[in-house]
């Protein structure tokens, strides 16, 4: 039977790849740091059928003893902010690039990459500035990788739409920053479709940028969501000048406290919110694979239904 490897295979997005490519009946290799944790996981696959391997996509020497004998190579593993055990750098670049290098030297035949919308070396973003970095380390370590780009995901286990629900529901107002920002939000599920097909398929060397077919600022996407849980709350604008000064005041008291301090608004965040994250025309889309987007106001009164005021 014919073998992936999914890193992060228990986050977010990395559980609905897992379950798409469960359905195509293939063995799945799931690295997970906490295979506990991840039981879940083995209901979407016969018995047998999902096996969950402890171990981290930084652990170098370990790597090519997880992809041995893989056709496939999936990295799910990202981070949206640093702690004092992982960095941007070595999470999205130098793991990686490493990834990516023993895939290479296994024989594995594809690898796919995600990535982010408005991931770039010239990005002000620490963040997207290493997701970029990653992108290129992974190509120059398996020119035929696929890199995928998604924007803004939403799904019922989403950290937006839950986050920004639950803050209505004990705050009178929702501060928000770069309230025209755009974004082309986009179901978790189709994702993860689109990455099920490049493993059917077998294609190599792609560059897919996935997005809705909505774009809608930061601010109408509270609107939308307020609008759905029926809360009235007043839409706070943070200037971004202001923005930065309390992102780096959290960054501060992260760096020297821990992780004991949430990471509620980092630098790396405010700087990616300075610029639209859309989609762009040269790169293959949901409609290279026939997937019409599920629409955000189908699924988001799912996601938000435990906050629903009435």
């Amino acid at each position: 039977m014919e073998v992936v490897t999914v890193f992060g295979g228990s986050g977010f997005l990395g559980r609905y790849v897992v379950r798409q490519l469960a359905s195509q009946g293939l063995f799945i290799r799931v690295i997970v740091r906490n295979p506990n944790e991840a039981l879940f996981l083995r209901v979407y696959g016969k018995v047998g059928q999902i096996q969950l391997i402890g171990g981290d996509i930084k652990e170098e020497l370990k790597i090519q003893e997880y992809v041995k004998g893989s056709s496939c190579v999936i990295n799910c593993v990202a981070t949206f902010f640093e702690t004092r055990s992982q960095s941007f750098n070595v999470l999205h670049v130098s793991a990686a690039k490493n990834l990516a290098k023993v895939a290479k030297k296994e024989g594995v035949s594809q690898f796919i990459h995600i990535s982010s919308l408005g991931a770039s070396t010239e990005s002000t973003s620490q963040l997207q500035r290493s997701k970029g970095a990653g992108e290129e380390a992974v190509l120059e370590c398996f020119p035929n990788a696929n890199i995928v780009r998604p924007s803004l995901i939403f799904g019922i286990e989403d950290t937006f739409f839950n986050r920004f629900a639950k803050l209505s529901s004990i705050s009178p107002f929702i501060p928000v920053v770069g309230p025209e920002t755009k974004f082309q939000p986009v179901y978790v599920d189709d994702v993860a479709k689109v990455i099920s097909m490049l493993v059917e398929t077998g294609q190599k060397k792609k560059y897919l940028e996935l997005g809705g077919d909505e774009t809608y600022t930061f601010r109408e996407l509270i609107k939308l969501l307020l609008a759905e849980i029926k809360r009235k709350r007043l839409i706070l604008k943070i200037p971004f000048s202001i923005a930065r000064v309390m992102a780096a005041t959290n960054d501060f008291f992260r760096l020297i406290l821990g992780d004991v301090v949430p990471a509620f608004l980092t630098l790396a965040q405010v700087k990616s919110l300075e610029k639209d994250n859309v989609v762009g025309r040269d790169s293959d889309k949901f409609s290279d694979f026939k997937i019409a987007p599920k629409k955000l106001k189908i699924v988001l009164p799912t996601i938000v239904s435990r906050f629903n005021k009435s």
